[in-house]
């Protein structure tokens, strides 16, 4: 579906151009696009913590289609649990791989996207293509799980269960299994909500997948019902946040709803766009992006600051007429075209990296 590599090549650009926004921290007039694209400290929700829930959303929404033509080639339940089970493998090897560029030491973790994805893939495959009243279920399930899980337990500091910091049961549990916590008090246990979003991104997709002109979900029915479970979310999850915060570092279960809302919003955006409106020239610089996603992830974590070090020997004499303030914004505006065009050449000679 077009319309999901391009949602998904929406999110890698945001990644490889996500230096151009941090940049622009403390500018007069653009400090409000820095805000947009920074996690917020604890509490709260901006386009920038975003981007992983719509990791685990597309994965998700791409599942349906994925195992449905796998079993149309022949392949058993067991072979395709096999080949989810190896791919979770590789996406777990890749991210830990990732985790030690720069380190001095062992780094195993399982915050990254791609170790979430790992866990929440394999979870979800079980409840691909079930209705989608057991699929809610399931959701339920998780997610009260983890809120009663996180709200009694003897780890709660006096600050209660949604305070800022380690004292809960998320951190408790990464110093028993890892013997530290993360820096930014992330948890690993986050990947089970991240699980149930992945869920809701495969009942998107799946109602995407049951769509036809003259059947049970018509285009437009399908729209409605995408936008009107996406609004509920969205509303739903701001409504509970002064009892329930929205926490992505936990993943609290109030912002899987709240960010499922708005994934769901934006997949309908491109959904409506691109496959009812067939408007599809528009979309090609993110499909093309979108359709390499994990080539466009490793660039986006591993060559960044690689880049920024030999460009900077290259066009160091810009940085005095540009500014100091303007200098980093083009650097990075730099990278990101350049790996665009990585990622085109890699598109032109269909070379695609799959996990």
């Amino acid at each position: 579906m077009q319309a999901l590599d391009a949602y998904r090549g929406l999110i890698m650009l945001t990644l490889l151009a996500g230096g151009i926004f941090h940049s622009l921290k403390g500018v007069p007039g653009w400090n409000w696009l820095y805000l947009q694209n920074e996690h917020v400290q604890w509490a709260g929700c901006v386009y920038w913590d975003l981007i992983q829930p719509s990791f685990m959303f597309m994965v998700g929404a791409a599942m349906p289609f994925a195992l449905a033509r796998r079993a149309a080639l022949g392949d058993s339940w067991g072979r395709r649990l096999q080949h989810v089970l190896i791919r979770a493998f590789n996406l777990m090897a890749i991210g830990i791989l990732l985790d030690h560029f720069g380190a001095d030491k062992i780094q195993i973790g399982f915050i990254r996207v791609l170790q979430q994805i790992a866990v929440g893939y394999v979870i979800a495959f079980f409840f691909v293509g079930r209705s989608f009243r057991t699929q809610a279920v399931v959701v339920g399930v998780i997610l009260v799980g983890y809120q009663l899980l996180w709200m009694f337990n003897p780890w709660n500091g006096p600050g209660g269960p949604w305070a800022m910091g380690n004292e809960n049961i998320g951190s408790a549990f990464d110093r028993w299994m890892l013997d530290r916590n993360y820096s930014g008090y992330y948890v690993g246990l986050n990947a089970i909500p991240a699980s149930a979003t992945i869920i809701f991104g495969a009942m998107a997709g799946q109602l995407v997948q049951q769509t036809s002109s003259n059947g049970r979900f018509t285009p437009q029915r399908t729209m409605a019902l995408l936008a009107v479970s996406g609004i509920a979310a969205i509303v739903f999850g701001w409504a509970v946040s002064p009892w329930f915060p929205l926490i992505k570092r936990i993943w609290t279960p109030s912002f899987a709803v709240y960010a499922a809302g708005w994934t769901t919003l934006i997949l309908l955006a491109f959904y409506w766009a691109i496959e009812v409106k067939g408007w599809k020239r528009w979309a090609f610089p993110l499909v093309v992006v979108g359709m390499n996603s994990i080539a466009a992830y490793v660039l986006g974590n591993s060559f960044g600051g690689w880049f920024r070090s030999l460009s900077g020997a290259w066009i160091g004499g810009l940085r005095k007429p540009m500014g100091e303030a303007w200098f980093p914004v083009f650097q990075h505006a730099l990278f990101a075209l350049a790996a665009w065009g990585v990622l085109y050449w890699l598109y032109r000679r269909k070379i695609f990296f799959k996990a």
